[in-house]
C-alpha cells in the first residue's frame, strides 16, 4: 500500500507540471501570428480536452527515462509531444467509437456538434456517410483538430534545443509510431468483424495501438539523455510489456460496474470489440457461457440483465481468471527488462511503482 500511495504521490506531483506546461503551450498557441483565426480559436477546444482527466503516464515516462539516464534539463516541452500524440488518437478514437463523451465531459466533435446546432438550424440530407448536416460538420472539424494536434506534438520536438542528430531520432521515433499506433487502430476494427479472434490477434493490436506509444516515449527520452542502444532497448521492451498488461487490465473496467470509465457497463462488447476477455470466454466457455456472451456481442441495444449475465460467463469460463495472470506474467517480465537498463535508482522505482500499479490498482 505503501508503494501504491508513492506512486499516486510521484504522478500528482508531476501530473501537476505536465498540465502547466500544457496551459503553457495553448496559451502560446493562441497568440501565435502564424496560425489562422480558425486554428487559434479551436485551440480552446483541444485545450479543454487535453486537460480533461488523464495521469500525463506517457510524457512521465519520457521525462523519467530521461532523468534515469542522467539528463539534467527541464524537458516538460519534449515530453508534451507524446501527450499531444496521445490525444490526436483519442480525439479519432471517439469518432470511430461514435462516443459523445470522454472521462463524463463533451468528445471534440460533441462540442463541435453542439457549436453547430446554437448557430445553425439543423439541415437533413441523404448523404452517403451522414444525414445531418451538424454530424458531416462536427467530423470534419474534430478530425483535422486531430491532425493539427499531432503536428502541435511534433513541433515540440522539432522546435527542441538538443543537438540535431538526437532531434532527427526522435523524430524518426515520433512518426514511426504514428504509422504503428494507426495500423494498431486498424486491427482492432478489424477484430470487430473476424469471428476467430485469436489472442495473438489481440495481443499485436494491443501492442501497436497502445504499448508501442509508450515504447516510443521512453526511447525519446532515451536517446535525448544520451543513453546506449542496449539501455534504450531494454527500457523500450520493459515499457511495452508493463503496457500491454494496463491495456489488458484495462479492458477489465468495461465489466465493472464501479468503473468510472464514463461509458455504459460492457459499452466494448456492445460495440462488438473482441477483448482478450471476450476472446479467452469464446475459447474456453461451455456452451451456455458462450451463448449468454454472443447474445450481447455487437448489439448495441442488449439490456443491463442480458448483460450481466454475459459478464457472469467472462468469470466462470475463466477468463478473467486467465487475464489476470496472463497481466501479472507481462508486468514480471517488464520488471526483468528494467533491471537491464540500469537507469539511476529513483528512477528505476517510477517503472516498479508503476508496474505494481498496473497489477494493484482497483477495476
Amino acid at each position: 500500500m505503501e508503494s501504491k500511495n508513492s506512486f499516486i504521490a510521484t504522478v500528482s506531483k508531476h501530473k501537476k507540471q505536465i498540465d502547466s506546461e500544457i496551459k503553457r503551450f495553448f496559451s502560446e498557441k493562441k497568440k501565435d501570428k502564424n496560425l489562422s483565426y480558425l486554428i487559434k480559436k479551436y485551440c480552446d477546444v483541444l485545450e479543454r480536452f487535453v486537460l480533461n482527466g488523464g495521469k500525463r503516464l506517457r510524457p512521465m515516462a519520457l521525462i523519467c527515462a530521461y532523468k534515469g539516464f542522467g539528463g539534467r534539463k527541464n524537458i516538460l516541452r519534449e515530453a508534451l509531444s507524446v501527450e499531444l500524440f496521445h490525444n490526436s488518437t483519442l480525439v479519432e478514437d471517439d469518432i470511430m467509437d461514435e462516443d459523445e463523451l470522454r472521462r463524463n465531459k463533451p468528445t471534440v466533435y460533441k462540442t463541435f456538434k453542439d457549436e453547430y446546432l446554437r448557430n445553425n438550424k439543423e439541415k437533413r440530407y441523404r448523404g452517403s456517410l451522414f444525414n445531418r448536416e451538424s454530424s458531416r460538420d462536427a467530423v470534419s472539424k474534430a478530425i483535422l483538430m486531430g491532425n493539427i494536434l499531432f503536428s502541435f506534438g511534433e513541433e515540440c520536438i522539432t522546435n527542441s534545443n538538443f543537438k540535431s542528430e538526437a532531434v532527427r531520432e526522435c523524430q524518426k521515433i515520433y512518426n514511426e509510431a504514428f504509422i504503428v499506433v494507426n495500423d494498431g487502430q486498424l486491427l482492432d476494427i478489424e477484430l470487430v468483424t473476424k469471428d476467430d479472434a485469436s489472442e495473438e490477434d489481440y495481443i499485436e493490436m494491443a501492442e501497436k495501438k497502445s504499448a508501442y506509444l509508450v515504447k516510443a516515449s521512453v526511447e525519446i527520452g532515451a536517446v535525448l539523455a544520451g543513453a546506449s542502444k542496449k539501455q534504450r532497448e531494454a527500457l523500450a521492451k520493459c515499457a511495452m510489456n508493463i503496457t500491454l498488461a494496463f491495456q489488458i487490465r484495462d479492458d477489465f473496467m468495461d465489466i465493472n460496474p464501479e468503473s468510472k470509465k464514463g461509458h455504459d457497463l460492457g459499452s466494448d462488447i456492445k460495440a462488438g470489440k473482441r477483448t482478450l476477455l471476450v476472446i479467452k470466454a469464446l475459447e474456453l466457455g461451455d456452451r451456455k457461457e458462450r451463448r449468454r456472451i454472443l447474445k450481447v456481442l455487437g448489439k448495441a441495444n442488449s439490456g443491463r440483465k442480458e448483460m450481466k449475465k454475459a459478464i457472469d460467463a467472462l468469470h466462470t469460463s475463466g477468463a478473467v481468471g486467465y487475464c489476470k495472470k496472463l497481466a501479472e506474467r507481462k508486468v514480471k517480465q517488464g520488471k526483468n527488462w528494467l533491471k537491464k537498463a540500469g537507469l539511476k535508482k529513483d528512477y528505476e522505482r517510477f517503472f516498479l511503482e508503476l508496474a505494481d500499479f498496473v497489477i494493484q490498482r482497483n477495476i
